[in-house]
């Protein structure tokens, strides 16, 4: 049950959720001095200027206060929030600049889509939460996504992908590629949320404070994503369907497939509105209708022409790393302002397009079945020799070989794990891969990899009773399916025990059934349980996170255990059966 622990500290660290390394594609890396970092991505830092920009009358966007842009439409009598930031103290120093254009009254919050940093700021805006809120069908369902079986690992990648262990420096952390960095995990902000509750499917058109607004459902980096735009200001809101990098048409951090063809059809419908001004979610607005045209457009033919080559190599029978030796953008796209790989990459996008359509089998018979990696490491070893491995890796790194360093000494890590030589040579090809790149994503992912390898480690989010309070917006539901993937298999052998739950205000009952190693979640009642509780949903929360005993609540009746306190070793039994979260 411990595992509910991982999911809040996710949570708290707003990462829902969300570089390429090849020495010789799309000049993305180059051989850096120590401690530097590609002149690409530093320059790149000046997209983000903290500023407001006037789009055109009555439209304004905030850049550079937080890893996305907040965007203030004013009406007749009130203004239109797009994006709320990813705290609510990043949505109070964005609305008072805001403040400094107009007075007017906030009537209405819209949401792109559900990522966190465009979606946790609300309550910066609106402190009691009372607006109405305007998000896709499906955008409350991927919000609630946050506590599921996978947040644990894609936390710890998210982590690394957006540098929470480095520094804001030449050394460290330069920019997140999309904005200047996720302040959440650089020790920024509250989290809130109000939820969406003006809803819809495919298209909206509504009227706030005298503005016609068109809401369009338009998959891409997200599957409930949306645009907004505005007819009578001739304004185009494309959310995170297009930034100022190449697309992350694929995430390292971890994410369900996207789509890429459904993203080229959102593009086209964007551009079929010919609009004056374009105002992303991340990065700076754009004018002028030539402009903006025939920026939509080379941006959707890169995703189309790294969707359509990489099919057409697989029909060849290339595997996955020879398509992504041959699948690179063709100019004008490659050298393109809006293409460069600042956020997601060609090399990642092709690698997802092809696991996209036919998952991890690359079609050589030689990988259909590796040896396990502590096998593979000892033959090498064995062929080699330790002295011969270690040296041809130094080797490499004094070539500036690093990628072939990292996969050579590997080999030595997979036989021995803690061997410090070894473990030196991984860290230094790591910051050399990581200093090279031009991608923030690859680039924080390895030198945080680095970090970690040396003993450093995030510091856990402080639970504050603002972050408890948006846990407890979650449903109970996915607190306890959650729990069966950390079901350990040893100390559950030949393990026959059921758990039912009745939470009494929300009216729910889910159950468990642990039997030899699978712990099956049921959305109902188990007639004849072995183990009953009855709990509301935030007395629950509270005893897995440690904020109450277990024998506390069970003596004041907040928490009741069928047959009273002496089943509680049985309840505790049953709960151990599930590993804590490290």
């Amino acid at each position: 049950m411990i595992i509910i622990k991982k999911a809040v500290v996710l949570l708290a660290l707003c990462l829902f959720l969300a570089g390429c390394v090849q020495e010789q594609m799309q000049s993305t890396t180059t051989e850096m001095p120590a401690g530097k970092a590609h002149p690409l991505l530093q320059a790149h830092t000046a997209e983000f200027e903290r500023k407001v920009y006037k789009v055109t009358d009555g439209v304004h966007v905030a850049v550079g206060f937080g890893l996305a842009n907040s965007i203030m439409i004013e009406g007749d009598d009130g203004l239109i929030i797009v994006d709320v930031m990813e705290s609510r103290e990043a949505a109070e120093s964005v609305l008072n600049e805001f403040r400094k254009i107009t007075d007017k009254p906030i009537k209405a919050l819209i949401y792109t889509h559900n990522h966190a940093d465009h979606i946790l700021g609300g309550k910066g805006f609106v402190p009691s939460g009372d607006v109405d809120v305007y998000a896709h069908a499906s955008t409350n369902t991927y919000i609630n996504r946050v506590i599921n079986q996978l947040r644990p690992v894609i936390g710890d990648r998210s982590s690394r992908m957006f540098g929470n262990l480095l520094e804001r420096n030449d050394a460290g952390l330069i920019n997140a590629g999309i904005g200047p960095a996720l302040d959440a995990g650089h020790g920024g902000g509250t989290p809130t949320l109000i939820r969406p509750n003006k809803t819809f499917d495919e298209d909206l058109e509504v009227e706030i404070s005298g503005v016609r607004i068109q809401l369009v459902h338009a998959p891409g980096e997200t599957n409930d994503q949306l645009f907004v735009y505005l007819p009578d200001h001739d304004v185009l809101m494309p959310g995170d369907n297009i930034y100022k990098a190449f697309p992350n048409l694929y995430t390292i951090r971890g994410t369900l497939y996207r789509d890429v063809l459904k993203w080229t059809q959102s593009l086209d419908k964007m551009r079929q509105l010919n609009p004056a001004h374009l105002v992303p979610s991340h990065t700076r607005p754009l004018s002028g209708r030539e402009e903006i045209n025939e920026t939509l457009t080379a941006y959707r033919d890169a995703i189309q022409f790294v969707h359509d080559q990489t099919i057409r190599g697989m029909n060849q029978g290339l595997t996955e790393d020879q398509l992504v030796d041959s699948v690179q953008l063709p100019e004008p796209l490659v050298s393109h302002p809006y293409l460069q790989e600042l956020y997601g990459t060609v090399e990642w996008s092709v690698r997802s397009i092809f696991n996209g359509y036919l998952g991890w089998f690359d079609g050589d018979a030689a990988t259909l079945s590796k040896a396990p990696e502590k096998e593979r490491g000892e033959n090498m070893l064995a062929l080699l020799g330790e002295d011969k491995v270690v040296a041809e890796a130094r080797n490499a790194l004094e070539q500036g070989k690093h990628r072939w360093a990292l996969e050579l000494v590997n080999y030595l890590l997979f036989a021995e794990p803690d061997h410090s030589e070894g473990k030196a040579i991984k860290i230094q090809a790591m910051r050399g891969l990581g200093q090279a790149s031009m991608n923030p994503n690859g680039r924080n992912y390895y030198l945080s990899q680095a970090l970690e390898l040396e003993g450093h480690t995030v510091e856990p989010e402080v639970m504050t009773p603002e972050k408890l309070a948006l846990i407890k917006t979650f449903p109970i539901g996915n607190f306890i399916q959650a729990m069966t993937v950390a079901l350990n298999p040893e100390k559950s052998s030949g393990v026959d025990k059921t758990l039912s739950f009745d939470f009494t205000d929300a009216e729910e009952q889910y159950s468990l059934h642990v039997r030899s190693g699978i712990a099956e979640f049921i959305r109902g009642d188990i007639a004849n349980a072995d183990i009953r509780v009855s709990v509301t949903t935030d007395e629950w929360i509270d005893l897995v996170l440690g904020e109450k005993s277990f024998a506390t609540a069970l003596a004041t009746g907040s928490l009741f255990v069928e047959g009273g306190m002496t089943q509680l070793p049985g309840l505790v039994s049953f709960l151990s059966l599930f590993d804590p979260v490290q």
